[in-house]
């Protein structure tokens, strides 16, 4: 149990929704109760916050369907709160759907993975000036994993076709542009985001 100041509510706190079809105050899902909190932040939260946050989510599939939206192209940012001081997006990824080669522009990030396998490449600068992998990690469904501001990584679905991955991102404060980088050449390229639902789109 986290002894959390009286004034802040624990995220996974249950919080009351009306139904609209019955008029009773029902109990929404934690991560109806993650969003407000994100909502009504007052500063922006630490990595170690975030990751609490996350650790403490017990999410199954039926908690989020108005988010579990997939594209064909590439895989889908959905919007599910923003804030002065953070986002939180769901993703979802086809086999084979993965990101650029990217840090995150001078924000912090937190994913878990919701659904399928994961794939995190860890990038680091080369002498001659562009980047190369120095380790991999795998993560499954419940595993965690946070980005610094000076990380540079991919994330990737390689799972086999038909697969799909589904993951929950917090990232503080909310992405602008991005800075992506190849293993071929020094060039740095700026990257900025769309939302796939919530927003302007991909």
């Amino acid at each position: 149990m986290h002894n959390w100041p009286i004034t802040i509510m624990r995220v996974t706190d249950t919080i009351a929704e009306l139904d609209s079809s019955s008029g009773i105050a029902v109990l929404a899902p934690p991560l109806t109760a993650l969003a407000a909190h994100i909502n009504n932040l007052a500063k922006p939260p630490t990595l170690t916050e975030i990751k609490t946050w996350f650790s403490e989510l017990s999410l199954r599939q039926h908690d989020y369907p108005r988010y579990r939206i997939f594209a064909a192209r590439k895989y889908a940012r959905n919007l599910i709160a923003r804030s002065e001081y953070a986002e939180l997006l769901m993703l979802c990824w086809r086999s084979g759907q993965r990101t650029p080669i990217h840090d995150h522009g001078g924000s912090i990030g937190v994913v878990m993975v919701c659904e399928g396998l994961m794939t995190e490449t860890m990038y680091e600068h080369a002498p001659e000036g562009h980047v190369r992998p120095y380790n991999t990690f795998r993560w499954a469904p419940g595993g965690i994993t946070g980005a610094d501001v000076p990380d540079i990584h991919q994330l990737l679905n390689l799972q086999p076709p038909g697969r799909d991955m589904v993951t929950l991102h917090c990232y503080s404060p909310p992405l602008s542009v991005l800075n992506t980088y190849s293993p071929r050449n020094s060039r740095v390229r700026h990257w900025r985001e769309g939302y796939f639902s919530g927003g302007a789109g991909i």
